[in-house]
Formats: structure tokens, sequence, C-alpha cells
């Protein structure tokens, strides 16, 4: 739309959400997003910003206008009165602004739309999937879940990932929306008309939703349901085996090979061959891209990475064990802005996380934090070394995934240029160096006895134990495919049948394992990992909640929380499941106790209310278990308490003894 667009940001709203979903909430990519869809004339946030105090750099590196709505009390958001109001006087002041955004899945905010909508502004709606009540969905001319806004803009957007119930109401919708245009006598309708009307008919329709960033793509993925035709170079939709008049001048719609569409003319009776999926496997360069995108590497360009890394070892250097990782970024940040630079404390601690994980920092002894004073690993003897090795950690991400290693490629991604191979090859080398990588067969591989690396993995015992035990039927082929196949079957049995789901799952793995063992093309362990996190959950859900086998159901958690890690690939496919996955684990110390939970596990309850409940039940026999469950948890996946503690202090209760479960987690960590 060429109109100007006018945002507001119920931003406690969407921070909470974020912090419960275990999402690094980043403004970036929506504001990318809503500069697609016109000039944005002013942008607010509305919030009591010293509850996130972290974010309004970011924001303010957006030109967000921050609103103060100071906290009267928990729980009592303010923001959406401030909010409303600001949004009404816009409507009667300003005409050219013909869009008003509205990021929020508050309900309130329902008769705020309605009412610009009678003041003739399009209305367009922002919120998360799970929280966003459907009136507020309805009440907008159009509604898109921020979920598929930041993961489209960061990610690329995966389709194996989209819910395929979702997929299937789209395209129930997509043949009402035609059917209309049919009887009215109208069809072919031009793609743009037939989307104002799906729209009309459910506001909440937008392809983003499915990883799509235009229209016209995820129309070329249904052509089993419409044709599609060009004339005058624009697009129309008709339904299938709809017969259009020699006189109307069209031509069928072809997608051409470069990613660009263009008319071409063909015979009408060839068929189209449908895009599946689940039946495409992503090329490698393709899954390089996916690789170095979840580790956030694309963040900056190569130069300002190369500077800002330089800048943190010699800042390190100069004081080593003086400052903490916020406070050095922090100073950097103040640095960066006095030379006119434009680059946020996001921005740093994303390429800090880059020698993060590969350990190049050190904490005294203490339990890696932002709040600990920091300095350099023993073996970091230089700058060169320091980058070399922080860089170093997409290449250990593409074989962690167990993808085979084009250097060419890499190089491109990692460096823009592709000649540079001899650059990744020594990062190859300083990996194997350090023995977190073997060279075996030609192939590299993380260590272990066999090409499944963490099939010695403790934590994984009970899940590879199902995996060796179960046979798979002789007329199922032994092929990615088919384990591909059996992920999507189990996704849609988990929620009618966990046995079933289960089954389906373990089929997977076995398929998947042996296609690794084999070194099949298009066998990864990235994929092998999400078949079996997704075991262990269903496996998990089978045993407390069918079978109330509350104790038996605990190796299960830890395989999935094992496997599901911050700064792992894993991390975004899963992340819909880590929130009830960690509730449900500690609501069954109630469970395993025959004690009445008091509603606890639902989707309004959050595990750090869980946890603060759990620590200081009067029940000392039920604090003790989750003490102890909380412990095994912290030695499989430390990260994950971290956010847990981070979202307890954020809650902000009045009362001293949410701080003190926080303290007390960290402490779990220490030992």
């Amino acid at each position: 739309m060429s109109e100007q667009l006018a945002v507001f940001i119920d931003f406690e709203n969407v921070a909470l959400w974020a912090e419960q979903e275990f999402l690094d909430f980043e403004l970036t990519p929506l504001m990318e997003y809503l500069k697609s869809r016109g000039p944005i004339a002013f942008k607010r946030a509305y919030g009591d910003w010293s509850r996130f105090s972290r974010y309004r750099e970011e924001l303010m590196n957006n030109a967000i206008d921050l609103v103060q709505i100071y906290s009267i009390r928990v729980g009592k958001n303010r923001a959406d009165i401030r909010m409303a109001i600001d949004a009404i006087e816009t409507a009667i002041t300003r005409d050219k602004i013909g869009t008003f955004v509205i990021v929020s899945g508050d309900s309130d905010f329902g008769p705020l739309v309605s009412k610009l909508r009678e003041y003739s502004r399009y209305t367009l709606g922002i919120g998360p999937r799970d929280v966003t009540h459907p009136l507020l969905v309805k009440a907008c001319d159009e509604f898109v879940y921020l979920e598929s806004v930041l993961w489209e803009m960061a990610d690329g957007g995966d389709l194996s990932d989209q819910p395929i119930g979702d997929n299937e109401a789209a395209r129930s919708l997509l043949m009402k929306a035609l059917r209309v245009h049919v009887q009215r006598g109208d069809a072919p309708i031009l793609a743009a008309k037939l989307k104002q009307t799906m729209l009309l008919m459910d506001s909440a329709f937008n392809e983003a939703n499915f990883g799509y960033s235009q229209f016209k793509n995820w129309l070329e993925t249904n052509v089993d349901l419409v044709n599609l035709f060009a004339k005058d170079m624009q697009l129309y939709v008709a339904p299938k085996g709809y017969t259009i008049p020699a006189d109307m001048g069209m031509n069928p719609w072809q997608a051409s090979t470069n990613g660009a569409n263009t008319p071409t003319m063909i015979q009408a009776e060839l068929p189209v061959k449908f895009h599946d999926a689940t039946q495409q496997a992503p090329s490698l360069r393709a899954q390089y891209q996916q690789i170095f995108n979840r580790l956030k590497m694309t963040a900056v360009d190569l130069a300002t990475r190369r500077d800002v890394l330089r800048d943190i070892y010699r800042e390190i250097t100069a004081r080593p064990a003086e400052r903490t990782t916020d406070e050095l970024l922090e100073d950097l940040c103040e640095r960066y802005e006095a030379q006119g630079l434009i680059r946020s404390k996001t921005t740093l601690r994303q390429i800090w996380q880059m020698g993060f994980r590969q350990r190049t920092f050190d904490y005294g002894g203490e339990v890696a934090s932002v709040h600990v004073p920091v300095q350099l690993a023993e073996d970091i003897d230089s700058e060169a070394t320091f980058v070399h090795r922080a860089e170093a950690g997409f290449v250990y991400a593409v074989i962690n995934a167990g993808l085979d290693i084009d250097l060419g490629e890499m190089a491109s991604i990692l460096l823009n240029e592709r000649d540079q191979t001899d650059y990744v090859q020594s990062l190859l080398d300083n990996l194997e160096t350090r023995e977190l990588i073997v060279e075996r067969d030609g192939r590299y591989i993380l260590p272990g006895h066999s090409s499944i690396p963490f099939a010695d993995d403790e934590a994984l015992t009970i899940v590879c134990h199902d995996i060796d035990g179960i046979q798979v039927p002789e007329n199922v082929p032994r092929t990615p495919d088919k384990a591909r196949q059996l992920s999507k079957t189990a996704m849609l049995q988990r929620s009618q049948d966990f046995a079933a789901s289960a089954r389906s799952y373990l089929y997977a793995c076995r398929i998947q394992w042996e296609a690794v063992e084999e070194g099949e093309m298009g066998a990864t362990l990235e994929e092998l990992r999400w078949y079996m996190a997704s075991y262990a959950s269903v496996k998990a859900g089978e045993l407390s909640q069918i079978h109330r086998n509350y104790a038996r159901s605990r190796p299960y958690y830890m395989a999935f929380f094992r496997l599901v890690q911050e700064d792992d690939p894993l991390w975004s496919r899963m992340r819909g499941l880590i929130n009830p996955m960690l509730s449900y684990y500690w609501v069954n110390a109630w469970r395993e106790l025959g004690l009445n939970s008091g509603g606890l596990g639902q989707n309004t309850t959050s595990p750090a209310e869980i946890a603060v409940r759990a620590a200081t039940y009067e029940n000392q026999e039920l604090s003790r278990l989750w003490f102890e469950m909380t412990q095994d948890l912290a030695e499989v996946n430390p990260g994950l308490l971290r956010r847990v503690a981070n979202q307890i202090r954020l809650t902000r209760n009045d009362s001293p003894v949410y701080a003190q479960v926080a303290d007390k987690i960290e402490q779990m960590l220490m030992v």
C-alpha cells in the first residue's frame, strides 16, 4: 500500500510473550517488514522502560518513540488506554495516514480497531499466534502473526515447520473466495483482488504465515486447486478446470527457474508440477545459509563483524577481568555512537556470541554470565587467533548438522568470496586441532565411536535404546524422504494419539539413523536430532499424560532438553514446544506426589510462575523433588534455566521471594 503507516506497539504485551516463549525479540526484522508495506509516518512503543531497558537501544536505533507507562501493580498493563487515545487522535488530526498498525495480542484493542475502520483507516494487526485473541484478529482488516514476520525476515521461512492444519484452512479459504468471484462472473480474477476478498473473509490470512514473501508464490504451490494465467504482465486466478474464453487473451502462467515469475506460452493441457516441500531437500548452499541465519551471523556485514570482534579483543586485553560482558558492550556502544556508527547493543551481543560459542572467554571459574567479569581464554594469544576462533563457529555448526563440506559455498556465505577456500580450510584445521571435529573416511564429523557422534550421550540413552529396538516394517522404504513423510504423519497424529505419533517418529528416527550411518545423500544429523527431539516430546507426553507414569517420563524430558539447546538450530525449530515441555516437566512433580497442582501447566502459566510456586510450596517434599528435577535439568541444559531466572526477575513482583527463587536457580548452575 502507498498510504503512510502509523505504528503503535504494545511493547509490554509482546515482550513478555517473547520472554515466556524463550524468544529473543528483535525489533529490526519487524520494522523491516513494516517498511516493505509502505512509508512509516511515525512509530511509538508503550511500556515501563525500567523493566525493558535492554530493548531501549534497538528501539531508538529504529527511530521508535518510547512512551513511558509506569506500572502501578504487577500484571496490570496500562498501555492500552494511552495507545488508544494516541491512535484516535492521530486518525482525527492526520488525514494522510491511511494505515494503522497495532502490534499487540490484547483483545482490548478490538474496539480501537473497529473505531479506526469507522474513520476509513486500513488496520493491520500484528501479534503472537498463541496468545492473540480471535476478537482482535477478526476486528482488523488484515492480521499477521508476529512469529511469521520475525522468522520470515530472519530465516527465510521454513515451510516444513508450518502448521499443516492452518495451511489446509488457507486452501479452503482460497476456494471459497474463488467461488464468490465465479458466482459474480468475474473469473479469472486478478490475484491482488482475490487476496482482498480472502482478507475480507478472514483477516488472519497472510502468505507470510506460511513462509512466503509474496501472494503469487503461495498461489504457485496450490496449483492443484487453481489455474494461473497472465495478461499484460499481471497474474490472474481461476478454479482448476475453469474454461477461459479465447478472446480474453490470457496465457497460462509459469514460474521461471531463476525465481522471477514471467508469463510463458505453454499448452493449457500440460500438467503443472505441484511443489511438495516434503519431497524436495534444500540445496547444500540453502542449508548452509539457514545455519548462518540461525546463528544470527547475518546481523552485520563482514567488515563490521571483523571490526567489532577486533574491538572486543582489544577491550578485554586492555582491561582483563575488570568488566562484565554487559559493561564492555555498553562501553563499545557509547564509543560507536560518538563515532557516528549505528551498532546496537543487540548486534554487538550477537557478535559476542560467536566468540562465546567457541570458548574464547574465561569467567574465572564462575558460571558464564553477562554479569560476571570476563577475560580471554588462555589459548587466545593474538587478535587474529580470536577472530579466527570466533568465525570457526559457523563451520562447526555445519558439521554438527551432519552436512557435507563445500569449501567454496562456505567461503561465499561466510566471507562473501567463493575463492577464499584456504581460510575455510584453516577453520576446519583449527577445529580438528582442538579435537572438536575429526576426519573419518573423507568426511568431517563430531568426535564419537560412529557417524552418530551423540550416540554415547548419557542423556540420550533412553531414546537411542528405543531407536535400536524398533523394527521398521519391510514394506517401508529406508530413505530420508520416507523419514520426512513419517515425521509429517507423526505431527498430525500427536494431537489425537500420542502412542501412534511416538511410533511414527520412532520409525523416522530409525530410518534416518541408518541413512546417516550409510552416508546417503540428504541424510543429515540435524534432521535426525529433530526427529529424536520430537519423539522424546511425544513419548514424555504419552507416559505422563496417558499412563500417569511421571517418573518414567523424566528421561524423555531430559533427552528433549539435551537436544534442544540455545544457539542450536533445533532451538528455533522446536521453540513452540519448549515452554509446554518445561511447564509439564515441573508440574509433574505435583502429580508424582499426588498433589493438586491448582491448574498449573495451563497455557496461561509460564515456567517462571511454576518455578516460584514449586520452590516456595508449603509441602517440603514437593520443593525437594522440584529442586532435584531442576538440578537434573541444569546438567543437560543450563541455558534454559538461565532464561527462566531472567523471566522471574522480569516479573518484578513486589515479593522478595521472586528474586530469591531466581538466585536459587542461578546457584544450581554454579554447582
